[in-house]
């Protein structure tokens, strides 16, 4: 008898999820050099340490990656106890156990299988991992947490450490999303297309969005409709010209009642809030592209005069585009050779 191709599919999915990291035809590091390691952490989030508490002398550690959009979901088992560290963070990070066990020292507590630990922006990264264990990390970029939850910065979201343990809703929808998403990766072969990861990725912060808003203030997920198209609007023709006249015709309200609205849901005016992403815009293409120019990067976003968009930028993020740019250059990664040749 014939065995059914979606069957065999089934189990070898079932085989890949119990023994295996996922996103395994995406892989960064495998290999028992832990400095390598760090340096594949470092290039992709902000930067760790990465120090081995135990020596078996047989280790060989794994992590593996799938991006979607402006997010990045790691694979990762160490082969050794290990203790990571990292200074303040600028981003969201999620880590979710599928087997084995971390301690964090921040809560000293343990984050068991199927759990979720989340780590807002402006805390530290303090991890013990257990030999062999095995984790997805999430790393949530503040333009896409921006983006998906309608809020005008990350002042609105959680700002804590917290662990959210394996039988909460929020964790097991995210466990059967991650798994799902694992399953697709293994059938592309790690070739996800932009507009599906895009998908995903809306997919993933939706889950999470109960968890990462903060505490004692309104899900702005939740917007009153014709704010909600505004801003929806506003976020799919960001690169064009806009201007509160253009929300107005769009939205069929009054110039009053979409100030107010913008104020008491996102504490902010449709023109600031305009401004802010293009803004962002502009500082994701010189974070990203190191061979762009200031002035190409500027105009695509519709900031024809370049000092009074230097100005605005410096007012926004404390520092020139120049310096972003710099930043950019520096640290621009070349993956290892080894690790080029393992990527399957």
């Amino acid at each position: 008898m014939k065995i059914p191709e979606q069957y065999i599919q089934k189990q070898r999915y079932c085989l890949m999820k119990r023994d295996d990291v996922p996103f395994s035809h995406n892989i960064g590091v495998q290999s028992s050099d832990f400095e390598e390691a760090r340096c594949f952490i470092n290039s992709r989030i902000d930067d760790r340490e990465v120090s081995p508490l135990s020596a078996s002398g047989n280790a060989e550690n794994l992590l593996t990656w799938q991006p979607l959009g402006g997010t990045t979901l790691f694979g990762a088992k160490w082969s050794e106890k290990v203790h990571i560290q990292s200074d303040a963070q600028s981003t969201f990070h999620a880590v979710m156990v599928l087997s084995g066990n971390i301690h964090c020292n921040t809560l000293n507590q343990e984050v068991t299988p199927n759990s979720l630990l989340l780590i807002a922006p402006g805390k530290l990264a303090d991890l013990v991992w257990e030999k062999s264990t095995k984790a997805i990390v999430i790393s949530l970029s503040g333009q896409t947490l921006i983006d998906h939850l309608g809020v005008p910065g990350l002042e609105f979201l959680r700002d804590t450490t917290t662990l959210v343990p394996d039988n909460h809703q929020d964790a097991q929808l995210l466990k059967n999303g991650i798994e799902c998403l694992s399953q697709q990766h293994q059938i592309c072969r790690g070739n996800i297309n932009i507009s599906l990861q895009k998908q995903w990725e809306s997919l993933l912060v939706t889950q999470l969005s109960d968890q990462l808003h903060r505490s004692g203030t309104e899900n702005t997920t939740i917007l009153p409709g014709r704010i909600r198209l505004a801003t929806e609007w506003i976020l799919t023709h960001i690169r064009e010209p806009m201007s509160v006249c253009d929300l107005l015709r769009i939205t069929g309200a009054s110039r009053r009642s979409l100030e107010s609205g913008f104020r008491t849901y996102l504490n902010t005016t449709p023109a600031k809030f305009i401004l802010c992403h293009k803004l962002k815009g502009v500082r994701e293409l010189l974070q990203s592209d190191p061979d762009i120019s200031i002035g190409d990067a500027a105009f695509s976003y519709g900031f024809n005069h370049l000092s009074h968009f230097t100005h605005q930028y410096q007012e926004a993020f404390g520092e020139l585009p120049s310096e972003t740019l710099r930043q950019c250059r520096n640290t621009h990664f070349v993956r290892p050779k080894k690790a080029r040749l393992r990527t399957v």
